[in-house]
């Protein structure tokens, strides 16, 4: 009886840890991918003409960033490369047929 309640125990301690032991994508692998969509995202804001000063400078910072292997860093710097982008996109749709305001 006491084996069984072990065996019960020691189950139920393993199936409680199995979901920590699921494989992630290293950390290196999701910062490259998120440098590579934030490039892209520059390129595409670049050509409709809405690009902000300031994301190229932050694209620059986050390849840095995941060239020393500051993941984090390079992958927060990335999303807010990315976030800026479609931003600025959103921003240059609105502003496109927007006339002058003349108070009367």
């Amino acid at each position: 009886m006491k084996k069984m309640a072990l065996v019960t125990a020691c189950a139920l301690v393993l199936g409680g840890c199995a979901h920590m032991a699921a494989h992630h994508a290293p950390q290196s692998a999701v910062a490259a991918a998120r440098v590579k969509q934030a490039s892209l995202a520059v390129k595409q804001a670049r050509a409709h003409g809405a690009l902000w000063l300031a994301s190229p400078h932050l694209l620059a910072a986050a390849r840095k960033a995941d060239a020393k292997g500051l993941y984090a860093k390079a992958i927060k710097t990335a999303n807010m490369v990315i976030l800026q982008c479609r931003t600025a996109e959103k921003q240059a749709a609105a502003n496109a047929h927007a006339k002058p305001y003349y108070p009367g």
